[in-house]
C-alpha cells in the first residue's frame, strides 16, 4: 500500500501541475513580440513572492518591502520564501524555478503525509478509499455546455485554494502550513499512533508512547515548539487553527476518558464495593500500584490516562509557538508592514456560507454523518478528525467578528482531510453493517456512493484541467500591451528586457517610479525598490494618484524634483501603460532635467 500511496501522489502532483506543464511545451507558439513568464494564481501575488525569493538569492537574512521606496526595518514576514531563495540560488536556479519547484516538492510531500495519516483509521482498502475520497474531494459539478462537449464547473470556483486540482499544488507556503497541520495534529493526538495501537494511552506514558522523563529530554517538546514558531511566522492562521483544534480536542478528550472511567469503572465499583471505594479516596497512596485491585481504578486509571499528559504538552507547545504571533502583531503596527492589515480590514472578504458548503462537495453531508457516527459510537481514534472539523467552524464564527482578519483565510485548513476521512469512516460501517446481517443491498450502496463519490471528484479535476488550459491557450492569444487587475496576457518582449536592463545595470537598493503593472513586475524580476506595485504598499491608491500626476506631465519642473528626490526615487520606467496615462512620448519633452538611459521601441528608462 505504501508504494501504490507513493505513485498515486506523484500523478496527482503532476496532474494538479498539467496546466502549467501545458503552458511550458505551449509556449513555442507564442507571438514574437511577446515573452513566455509561467505565473500562478495571480499575477500581483505571485510576483509578490518572486521577490521575497529573489531577496533571498541576493544575500538578505531578513525581508525588506521592496514595494515601498522609504528606508524600513527589515521583518520576518513572508521569511519563508527568502530563505527558499537561498536554497534555490545554490543551484544557480531562477526565483520563478524555484518557486513551482517548491510548489510540486511540498504538494508531493503532503499526499506522501496524507496516505501515512489515514493509515491511523483505515488499513488495506479503505486506506486507499479514504486517500482517494480526501484527494479528490470537491465542489458538487455544475454541469455546463462548452462548444460540443460538456465540463463540471465548480462553486466557489474564484477562490482557488479550495479547489480540488489546484489545491495540491497551491502556494508553497500554503502547503508548508498544511504539512505541519497535520503533522502537529498527528503528534499531539492522544489516541493516534499506528492502526494496531491501543486507543487508551499506554499506562505511565504520554501521548504517543513518550515517558515523561523522555518528552523533556530527547528535546522534542523544544523541536515541536520552535516548528509551531516557525509555522506561525511563514502562515499564522495555519497555527490559529492548530489552537482552535487543540482546545476542542482537549474537550473532546477529557468528556471520552472521564465518561469511560465513570461509566466503566466508578459506578460499578461503588456497586460492588462503596464502603473500599471511600477509603481509597481518603488514602490516595494505596492506588500506586494496585493494578489487580478493581478498587484502584478510580485514581490509577485517571492519572494513567493522563489528563495532565494530555494537556502539557499542549500548553508548552502554545508558550514556545504563541512569540511568533506578538512578534506579527507588533510588525503590524509599523510602517511598511501595517498596510497588509489594514488592506484586510478595508478588503474584507466574508464567506459566502451557501456557496462554501456546496464547493465541499458530497464530502460535507457524508462527513457530518460520518461525524454524527463517530460521537455516537465514542471512536476515540477519530476525536482528533471531530475536532479538526469543529476547530475550523469555531474560527469562522470568532472571526466573524474580528475585523482584522477575515474567516475566508481558515478555509485554507485543509477540510477537506477530516470530511473525507469521517466519509469513509460511514461508508465503513454501511459495509460491515451490510456484512454482519448479511444484507448484500446495503454494500452495494456502499460501494456505488465511494465509486460515485470518487468519479465526481475525478470529474470536476480533469474539468478544472480543461479550464485552467483555456486560460493559458487565451493568455498567447491576448492582445493587452500590458495586463492590469484580473486580465491575462503574457508580457512584451521589450517591457521584460526594460526590466532586465534594471537587473544588470541597478543598485537593487535603487528606486524606480513606474506605474502599477510596471511596478509590480520590478521587485520580482529586476529586484528593485518600486514607488508603487502592490497592495502591500502602504498609502497604495494615494500613490497612484501621484505617479499618474507625474506621467500625465502635470507636476512642474520644480514639483517633480522635489516628488523624486523626496521620494529617493533614481530611476523611471516609462512604458506602455505609463505612456497610456498623459498620452506623452518622450518625459524630457516635459521634465527637461531627466537623462535617457536605455530604450527600445516600447520602453525607456530615464535617471
Amino acid at each position: 500500500m505504501r508504494k501504490l500511496i507513493f505513485i498515486l501522489s506523484f500523478f496527482f502532483v503532476i496532474f494538479s501541475f498539467s496546466p502549467s506543464i501545458y503552458e511550458i511545451i505551449e509556449r513555442k507558439n507564442l507571438p514574437a513580440e511577446r515573452t513566455f513568464v509561467l505565473e500562478h494564481n495571480y499575477m500581483f501575488d505571485y510576483n509578490f513572492y518572486l521577490s521575497r525569493i529573489r531577496q533571498g538569492m541576493e544575500g538578505r537574512w531578513l525581508v525588506a518591502e521592496k514595494y515601498y521606496n522609504q528606508p524600513h526595518s527589515g521583518s520576518l514576514f513572508q521569511v519563508f520564501y527568502l530563505f527558499l531563495g537561498k536554497l534555490g540560488g545554490l543551484g544557480g536556479l531562477a526565483p520563478s524555478v524555484i518557486y513551482h519547484a517548491s510548489r510540486v516538492i511540498l504538494g508531493f510531500v503532503l499526499l506522501v503525509l496524507l496516505g501515512k495519516f489515514v493509515s491511523n483509521f483505515f488499513t488495506g482498502i479503505w486506506q486507499l478509499v479514504a486517500y482517494l475520497f480526501v484527494v479528490t474531494a470537491g465542489s458538487w459539478p455544475i454541469l455546463v455546455k462548452v462548444g460540443n462537449s460538456f465540463r463540471f464547473a465548480t462553486y466557489m470556483g474564484w477562490w482557488s485554494v479550495i479547489d480540488s486540482l489546484q489545491r495540491i499544488t497551491i502556494m508553497p507556503h500554503i502547503l508548508f502550513g498544511q504539512i505541519f497541520l497535520l503533522l502537529f495534529i498527528w503528534r499531539f493526538s492522544t489516541f493516534l499512533d499506528t492502526p494496531s495501537r491501543s486507543h487508551f494511552v499506554t499506562p505511565g506514558r504520554w501521548p504517543n508512547g513518550l515517558l515523561p522523563g523522555e518528552f523533556w529530554r530527547n528535546g522534542r517538546w523544544l523541536f515541536w515548539g520552535f516548528m509551531g514558531f516557525l509555522v506561525g511566522i511563514v502562515f499564522p492562521p495555519t497555527l490559529i487553527t492548530v489552537y482552535a483544534i487543540f482546545a476542542v480536542m482537549t474537550v473532546l478528550e477529557y468528556i471520552v476518558i472521564l465518561n469511560h472511567v465513570i461509566l466503566n469503572h466508578v459506578i460499578p465499583d461503588l456497586i460492588r464495593n462503596p464502603i473500599g471505594i471511600q477509603k481509597l479516596v481518603q488514602d490516595d497512596t494505596k492506588a500506586s500500584v494496585r493494578h489487580d485491585s478493581k478498587l484502584s481504578v478510580q485514581d490509577d486509571k485517571t492519572r494513567q490516562l493522563g489528563i495532565t499528559n494530555i494537556i502539557l504538552p499542549r500548553i508548552i507547545f502554545v508558550l514556545l509557538s504563541f512569540p511568533s504571533l506578538i512578534y506579527l502583531q507588533l510588525m503590524l503596527k509599523t510602517t511598511p508592514w501595517s498596510a497588509l492589515a489594514l488592506f484586510d480590514v478595508q478588503h474584507r472578504m466574508p464567506i459566502p456560507y451557501k456557496e462554501y458548503f456546496l464547493a465541499l462537495g458530497p464530502m460535507l453531508p457524508l462527513g457530518v454523518l460520518g461525524g454524527l457516527l463517530v460521537l455516537k459510537n465514542r471512536e476515540k481514534k477519530l476525536l482528533p478528525v471531530i475536532a479538526w472539523v469543529l476547530g475550523i467552524f469555531l474560527l469562522f464564527a470568532i472571526f466573524e467578528k474580528v475585523p482584522t482578519q477575515s474567516p475566508l483565510r481558515f478555509t485554507e485548513a485543509a477540510i477537506h482531510i477530516p470530511l473525507g476521512i469521517l466519509a469513509v469512516f460511514l461508508l465503513q460501517q454501511l459495509w460491515r453493517l451490510g456484512e454482519k446481517y448479511r444484507r448484500r443491498g446495503i454494500k452495494v450502496i456502499a460501494v456505488i456512493t465511494i465509486i460515485t463519490v470518487i468519479t465526481l471528484g475525478l470529474g470536476v479535476m480533469l474539468s478544472m484541467v480543461g479550464w485552467l488550459t483555456d486560460q493559458a491557450y487565451s493568455k498567447g492569444k491576448g492582445t493587452w500591451l500590458v495586463p492590469i487587475g484580473a486580465q491575462l496576457v503574457y508580457p512584451l518582449s521589450d517591457f521584460m528586457d526594460g526590466i532586465y536592463y534594471l537587473r544588470d545595470n541597478t543598485d537593487k537598493n535603487s528606486v524606480v517610479l513606474s506605474y502599477i503593472t510596471a511596478g509590480n513586475d520590478i521587485p520580482a524580476y529586476a529586484g528593485n525598490f518600486v514607488y508603487i506595485g502592490h497592495a502591500n504598499t502602504p498609502d497604495e491608491d494615494g500613490k497612484e494618484k501621484i505617479a499618474a500626476r507625474f506621467f500625465k506631465g502635470e507636476m512642474s519642473q520644480d514639483e517633480a524634483k522635489e516628488f523624486l528626490q523626496k521620494e529617493r526615487i533614481s530611476y523611471i520606467f516609462f512604458g506602455p501603460q505609463e505612456m497610456e496615462l498623459g498620452s506623452i512620448d518622450n518625459l524630457v519633452s516635459v521634465y527637461t532635467f531627466l537623462t535617457p538611459i536605455y530604450n527600445n521601441s516600447r520602453v525607456t528608462i530615464y535617471k
